[in-house]
């Protein structure tokens, strides 16, 4: 089954897990089954309309989701699905 990779900023929702296996055949599929797991996860992924917020990035695999299918992306029983917050800050110096 696809595993889900949690960010560290997100764990404190999924009570510190890090990996989490889902039973899905899609990427949309997987988001649903891990907010069922974790309720409030997919607020945090996807805006009002269910897309995947801005400064949110999944991959399945190498491969970003949105040169694919987009949520629609089929998925095998070994993927791996990662999460990816944007990472924002720094200095001018």
């Amino acid at each position: 089954m696809p595993t889900i990779r949690i960010p560290g900023a997100l764990r404190s929702l999924t009570n510190g897990t890090a990996e989490i296996v889902v039973d899905a055949a899609t990427v949309r599929d997987a988001l649903v089954e891990l907010d069922r797991f974790h309720p409030g996860l997919a607020m945090k992924l996807l805006d009002a309309a269910g897309s995947v917020k801005p400064f949110i990035r999944i991959y399945v695999g190498p491969e970003d989701i949105q040169s694919l299918h987009g949520l629609d992306t089929k998925l095998t029983e070994r993927d791996e699905i990662a999460i990816i917050p944007a990472i924002a800050g720094g200095s001018d110096a």
